[in-house]
C-alpha cells in the first residue's frame, strides 16, 4: 500500500513539475499572445511554438488594400488570416478588422510588418503596423 502511495506521488510530482516547467516567464506556450496597433513599434515576445494573433482595422475606407505580411519564415509562420465585416452599428468608414495568426517556429527575431497600398498607387505603401518578434 506505501508503494502505491509513493508511486500515485511521484507522478502528481513529475505531472506538476512539467507543467511549470512549460510556463517561461510566467506565459505558457500554449496561450496566444494578442497584438493590437497599441504595439506598434515594440517588441513582442513569444516563445518556441506560441502564437500571435495580430488584429488591426482593415483600411479599405481609404481605399487601401493590405500586402502580404513581411516576417522572417524561419522564426514565425503565417496560420490563418481572416477578415471580419463592421456591425451595423459600426461608424461611418470603418471597414471592420484583419487578424494575422503567427506561430514562433524557432528561436530568433523577425521584424513583423504589415502595409497596405492603393490599386492605382502600387509604388507608394502605407505602413499600417510595424514591430519585432522576439522567439525563444
Amino acid at each position: 500500500m506505501k508503494i502505491k502511495l509513493l508511486i500515485v506521488l511521484s507522478v502528481i510530482a513529475l505531472s506538476l513539475s512539467s507543467v511549470s516547467s512549460c510556463k517561461k516567464n510566467g506565459v505558457s506556450p500554449n496561450s496566444a499572445v494578442q497584438v493590437d496597433y497599441t504595439k506598434n513599434g515594440q517588441t513582442i515576445a513569444l516563445a518556441k511554438g506560441q502564437s500571435l494573433k495580430l488584429t488591426l482595422n482593415n483600411p479599405a475606407d481609404g481605399g487601401y488594400a493590405f500586402d502580404p505580411p513581411q516576417f522572417n519564415p524561419q522564426v514565425l509562420t503565417l496560420v490563418s488570416h481572416s477578415h471580419s465585416n463592421p456591425g451595423t452599428n459600426a461608424p461611418v468608414g470603418f471597414a471592420g478588422t484583419d487578424t494575422w495568426e503567427f506561430k514562433a517556429l524557432a528561436a530568433g527575431e523577425s521584424t513583423l510588418m504589415v502595409t497596405a497600398t492603393r490599386s492605382f498607387d502600387k509604388s507608394n505603401p502605407a505602413t499600417i503596423f510595424s514591430g519585432k518578434v522576439t522567439a525563444n
